[in-house]
């Protein structure tokens, strides 16, 4: 098997500008840290994966489908789900 299949390919949206990662199943607990560290996004995570707070809200769509769905960014695994997903992390925290 190639090497290839087992990288998950998405594209993290944040202010309007696109950026484009390279992850693998179980690089990162969830969804929620692979963000934190890829961005600075102020008020992010802020129980740090409790599920308590709600700052690490996201959309998660398809550039293939028309449809969004809006989840705690803590929740989601990193698997071969995220393949080819946009994640969309809005400007405004509470």
């Amino acid at each position: 098997m190639s090497a290839d299949k087992y990288n998950i390919p998405l594209t993290l949206i944040y202010q309007g500008e696109n950026y484009p990662i390279q992850t693998y199943v179980n690089e990162y607990h969830s969804l929620m840290t692979l963000i934190s560290n890829h961005l600075a996004v102020v008020g992010f995570g802020l129980c740090c994966g409790m599920r308590s707070c709600g700052t690490c809200m996201v959309e998660i769509g398809n550039k293939y489908s028309s449809v969004t769905i809006h989840v705690l960014a803590c929740d989601i695994p990193i698997n071969d789900e995220l393949s080819n997903t946009e994640i969309t992390i809005p400007d405004q925290r509470y």
